[in-house]
């Protein structure tokens, strides 16, 4: 019993879990752009905060980056010619002659190596190379033509009747999947809508205009979107000034969504989507035992 009560509490766990809902907060501002952040329960999902230790780590990056970044100083002409006799005089200082005497033998001793075969033989792989290339690029091109003739060769007529038949296959699955994608879409809360809209134009008379112009477009768009989505609007203005030609908007909303009504209609279609598989396949299989009953009953008439 102790068993089953623990399942039973983690699986009670789990569907308290599915119905808290993931939060969505947008914010766009036409100075600041857009933001939002992702939120469930008392976690941030997006957008994650930096570690401290690779926060450090990208300093200590910026930093190399601005150093290698410094500008060299070019050298004048004197310190140049300056430097330059101190590294001869530092090079003939430092010449050793102690090995001398034995360059003659060691320069008998070496082998002379043919440079020409070493050519000819770099020549001919580079010559194979390209003819392998070649040769594969000509395999690939034919068979692509083949592939095409064999499309050619294959007649309209059936491709088009075989979308056709797929499409009317699937097409009483159509007004089913529209349905539940409209629940979804009706699943989605937005709320805390907060929408302010700053018109201003030079002369009065067409900031007025398109004062009115701005608050008719608004109410439609808001008519349309409250039509699709769940929305509570908290405040939602347009606001004239005059002297100045701007267009200014802030606007701010939570959307969430639960998961345990995703998963539910994603459940619904799959079920319904089995069962009329399951009903196709019942009238494919009366459909051919009708033939076959025609057949014998040909045979035993004839």
């Amino acid at each position: 019993m102790i068993a089953l009560y623990i399942i039973l509490g983690l699986i009670a766990f789990i569907v308290i879990l599915l119905h808290i809902s993931v939060t969505v907060d947008v914010v766009a501002d036409s100075k600041e752009g857009i933001k939002y952040s992702v939120k469930y329960l008392f976690f941030t999902l997006y957008p994650k905060k930096p570690k401290p230790g690779k926060a450090k780590k990208r300093k200590k990056k910026k930093q190399q980056e601005e150093d290698s970044k410094q500008e060299i100083v070019p050298l004048d002409e004197k310190e140049l010619a300056a430097e330059l006799e101190r590294l001869d005089k530092e090079d003939i200082d430092g010449f050793d002659d102690s090995f001398e005497g034995d360059l003659p033998e060691i320069v008998d001793s070496i082998e002379p190596v043919n440079m020409a075969d070493n050519k000819k033989s770099a020549k001919a792989d580079k010559k194979l190379q390209k003819a392998l290339k070649k040769e594969e690029k000509k395999a690939k091109k034919a068979a692509k033509k083949e592939a095409r003739d064999n499309k050619k060769k294959q007649p309209k007529s059936k491709k088009k009747s075989g979308l056709l038949d797929k499409f009317n296959y699937y097409k009483p699955l159509l007004p089913m999947g529209w349905k539940y994608f409209k629940k979804l879409l009706k699943a989605i809360r937005i709320s805390d809508t907060d929408i302010l809209l700053v018109t201003a134009k030079p002369d009065a008379y067409e900031s007025a205009l398109f004062y009115g112009k701005l608050q008719l477009a608004l109410n439609n768009a808001l008519a349309l979107i409250c039509g699709i989505f769940t929305v509570r609007l908290k405040s939602v203005g347009v606001r004239c000034e005059f002297n100045d030609d701007k267009l200014d908007y802030h606007a701010a909303c939570k959307v969430r969504l639960r998961p345990s009504t995703v998963i539910a209609i994603a459940v619904c279609v799959l079920i319904n989507y089995l069962l009329f598989r399951h009903r196709k396949k019942k009238e494919a299989n009366k459909a051919k035992d009708i033939v076959s009953n025609e057949k014998t009953e040909e045979k035993l008439s004839a």
